[in-house]
């Protein structure tokens, strides 16, 4: 029994989904089983709203491939090398609807423990099947794969056949051959639960409703732990690399493989942007009004396009303009906070009967659908959030963004503070400066003053010791003439006479 493909193809919500995410839409194969765990884990999810629940389940299977395909380009350069793939605890088929548009069925193989689920397959995808067994010993198979995918598996091993399944998918590896394998990391397990010292963890817990939970049920590993457990199984001889969550950004990827035709550093793995809409409501005026957060976390990622389509065809683009505080929070990195946007769909362009797609692409090729349901569908999620709640969101994001720039304010006035304090200071220090640029200016005035004075002083002494000097010259001149003179001559003869006789004075 499934779900009925021709109720499938004539369901607007989901023609417009496959039309979006797959890459042969007229070939792809719709039909889930009713017993497809994976689909009726997504219907609890959404109070079984089926058509939210049919888009839920398909895009986790396209995310996989997008995670698949990266790793396959990567070591065979595209799934058309790739002879043979075996997709291990596969279910009902989520993912290999979206392995074989890119291999032919034929050399794809896939292996659970319900044998239900791999007639399934085999008969509707024409795929190749092997029923797994509970006991690893007991899982024998002749055949080489060049591809190995164990999705989700190992996140739900104990510890006693963690390390003996491993051995088994590496031990059928072609030389050339890799191995993908999902698992819980450490990090992911509940708060308060101690992680014992050899790197695993395990709780009989799964949503699983007919496995044995002993045999399946909830594991934690170390990066340790892991790598040890592939270095044994391969007794030294593989590489192996980890992707943390590479598996919808929840579960690590690990791939092994025994030659490294490239290594891991060319392996630039992406992972696709999230987004959500928080708020759809129609407006007074009949406009859709539409809003949400977009945001990409890969490094030197962003989002590029964020796209709005009415029964698939193209109606709005916008992009993330403003903060969301509470979504950098939750990826705890500041790439993702300014992650906000809002757009308004005329009323002549939708009705409430239209299918309503939203996707947002990054700039790595990778698209998220936020949505795709009915407009009606959309309201009736959203009836609780109403444009008074978008308000109050702004109002707390105005808030914020306004305490923020009150301490901003704060911050320069004190630093304005600062620098009037400095200025004064400088200019006290100036005005000092500049009576002291006086004083010595005045000083130097006194000084040339003086200077002129002694200099004054100086040419009147001068010309006084010239007028001495003539004057001495004149008085020796006159005694020269004096003493040539007759009356001198007599006069000294006189005096001469006089000492003779005794009779001169002192």
């Amino acid at each position: 029994m499934s779900e009925s493909n021709l109720n499938l193809v004539n369901n607007p919500v989901i023609k417009a989904f496959i039309r979006e995410q797959t890459k042969f839409p007229e070939d792809f194969k719709l039909n889930i089983c009713e017993d497809d765990e994976m689909y009726l884990f997504a219907l609890s999810n959404v109070k079984d709203d089926r058509d939210r629940a049919l888009v839920r389940y398909y895009a986790i299977g396209r995310r996989i491939l997008d995670t698949v395909k990266q790793v396959v380009d990567w070591h065979f350069g595209g799934f058309e090398n790739v002879q043979s793939f075996l997709d291990f605890a596969c279910g009902y088929g989520r993912f290999t609807r979206f392995l074989i548009q890119e291999m032919p069925p034929e050399r794809i193989w896939v292996s659970d423990i319900y044998a239900n689920a791999v007639k399934f397959q085999t008969e509707y995808f024409g795929v190749n099947g092997i029923v797994s067994t509970g006991k690893p010993e007991n899982y024998l198979i002749d055949q080489k794969f060049d591809c190995i995918l164990a999705n989700s598996f190992f996140s739900h091993m104990p510890e006693r056949t963690f390390t003996n399944w491993l051995q088994n998918l590496y031990d059928l590896l072609t030389p050339n051959g890799i191995l993908m394998f999902s698992v819980h990391d450490e990090c992911l397990r509940a708060v308060g639960a101690e992680m014992p010292d050899r790197g695993i963890l395990f709780s009989p817990m799964s949503e699983s409703h007919s496995l044995d939970k002993e045999e399946y049920g909830t594991t934690y590993v170390t990066e340790k732990f892991v790598r040890e457990v592939v270095d044994r199984v391969s007794a030294g001889k593989a590489f192996i690399h980890r992707i943390e969550k590479g598996i919808c950004r929840f579960q690590d990827l690990y791939v092994v493989t025994n030659e490294l035709v490239r290594d891991f550093s060319e392996l630039k793995f992406n992972h696709h942007p999230e987004g959500y809409i928080d708020v759809a409501a129609f407006t007074n005026k009949e406009n859709l009004y539409l809003e949400g957060w977009a945001a990409d976390v890969n490094v030197g990622g962003k989002i590029e396009d964020l796209q709005v389509l009415v029964n698939g065809e193209f109606v709005q683009r916008c992009e993330p303009f403003y903060d969301r505080p509470d979504v950098g929070g939750h990826f705890e990195t500041d790439v993702a906070l300014q992650s906000g946007w809002n757009c308004y769909l005329p009323k002549n362009t939708v009705a409430a009967q239209d299918v309503l797609t939203v996707k947002a692409i990054n700039n790595y090729g990778l698209t998220w659908i936020l949505e795709t349901c009915t407009v009606q569908s959309l309201l009736s999620q959203r009836k609780s959030r109403s444009l008074l709640g978008s308000s109050q969101l702004k109002l707390q994001l105005l808030e914020s963004q306004l305490a923020a720039a009150k301490i901003e304010w704060e911050q320069s006035q004190s630093k304005l503070m600062i620098t009037e304090t400095q200025l004064e200071i400088s200019h006290t220090k100036l005005q000092e400066a500049q009576n002291q640029l006086v004083s010595v200016h005045s000083q130097l005035e006194q000084s040339q003053s003086q200077l002129v004075s002694v200099k004054m002083q100086l040419e009147k002494t001068r010309n006084q010791s010239i007028n001495v000097k003539q004057e001495l010259e004149r008085s020796q001149n006159r005694v020269v003439a004096m003493e040539s003179s007759k009356f001198w001559k007599l006069r000294s003869s006189w005096f001469q006479i006089r000492r003779l006789l005794g009779l001169a004075g002192e």
